[in-house]
């Protein structure tokens, strides 16, 4: 898009993809490139308008659930979306679906509204997830919305994985009644689990068993971080892992990601390094690690002119990546969104997607463009 290609430009990886016919399955290998310079489309050769949601693979077919922007125009270097239209802050953006049998851009079709924004809570709305509830059988979307009052969790229930989705409360009961972003993680038993942040700090609790609510304080955890939020909870290899970064709210910098692993989903959680946090100066390695350039001199002032050659840079003090250290930036260039489980020939692949914001080359918020890197 007018920039050098760099490391991070494109990713390809070796996908099972299963073909449903008139007698039976076919499993088939495919090796597609994710191009993280390109935008991604849909089977129209249109642009998604996709961004800050839950991609999953249900019955051959990965879908997503995400915020639609629109097409607003959103001038770069508007930190938290300060401009006279707020293009990120309507209460009319749609929860869009959309299909996939590979990931690949255009492979993906449009499915439709998940929940139509008359059947919704007034709010603007942000960061739906989706997970399947073996015990009631039936997909939960969860989304946040925030009103003059609070910010909330809402949830709907739908029993296909297309919808439509029904709206089952319009605030999720956990251990606060106003809670900002979240993650949603479903364990191999089918114990829901969420976390979720809470005046800057995150918390982490156990669901009931319809996941329409939480069982509150007697199973709540809290991270020592303060200012964190877009957390993502997976597991791996019976490791559990939750991540985090510093606030990033639209910074075109990107956030972190704050590691955080334990045996049980409940914890205890041993925290990690932030594996995103880099140093963009001069006088400092390009693959420097948060933990080492926190301690670096903050008399660094002269940002690497190649860096923003490749990168771009308007920077918002005090957010994302620069909330402890102004020299800091993210390798990506994202503030984590979530992370993609892909079949592959070898087994399961982890893809971690976050959203680019500000740096749509049309300046439009709607194509604003993710990243992901397995």
């Amino acid at each position: 898009m007018g920039r050098r290609e760099t490391w991070w430009a494109k990713i390809a990886i070796s996908i099972m993809v299963v073909y449903n016919t008139m007698m039976n399955e076919v499993v088939a290998k495919k090796t597609i490139t994710i191009q993280n310079d390109y935008y991604r489309r849909d089977i129209n050769n249109k642009i998604m308008d996709a961004h800050d949601g839950t991609t999953r693979f249900f019955d051959g077919l990965y879908y997503t659930y995400s915020m639609e922007y629109g097409l607003c125009k959103e001038p770069r270097g508007y930190g938290c979306d300060q401009t006279p239209e707020h293009c990120g802050f309507q209460y009319d953006h749609n929860i869009s679906i959309y299909s996939s049998p590979d990931l690949s851009s255009g492979s993906w079709e449009y499915v439709g509204n998940a929940i139509e924004v008359e059947d919704r809570p007034i709010g603007i709305v942000f960061r739906p997830q989706l997970v399947y509830n073996p015990n009631t059988e039936l997909y939960v979307l969860y989304w946040n919305y925030d009103m003059n009052v609070g910010s909330f969790l809402a949830a709907a229930t739908a029993k296909t994985p297309r919808g439509p989705f029904t709206l089952q409360t319009s605030i999720v009961n956990i251990s606060t009644v106003n809670c900002g972003d979240y993650a949603l993680f479903v364990d191999d038993d089918g114990t829901g689990y969420i976390v979720y942040s809470e005046n800057y700090y995150m918390y982490l609790e156990q669901l009931t068993d319809d996941y329409l609510g939480s069982l509150g304080k007697s199973t709540r955890i809290k991270f020592k971080e303060y200012f964190v939020e877009a957390p993502v909870f997976f597991k791996r290899n019976d490791i559990y892992y939750v991540l985090f970064g510093y606030c990033c709210c639209y910074c075109e910098q990107g956030s972190g990601v704050i590691v955080h692993t334990s045996k049980h989903p409940l914890g205890p959680y041993t925290t990690h390094s932030d594996i995103a946090c880099t140093v963009a100066y001069h006088n400092s390695s390009s693959t420097s690690s948060a933990s080492s350039a926190s301690s670096s001199s903050s008399s660094s002032t002269v940002i690497n002119e190649e860096y923003l050659e490749d990168y771009g840079g308007i920077f918002t003090p005090h957010q994302g990546c620069q909330y402890h250290n102004p020299n800091l930036t993210s390798i990506t260039r994202a503030q984590q969104n979530f992370i993609i489980e892909v079949q592959t020939t070898t087994g399961i692949e982890y893809i971690w997607t976050g959203d680019r914001w500000q740096q749509a080359p049309d300046g439009l918020k709607g194509h604003e463009q993710q990243y992901w890197f397995p």
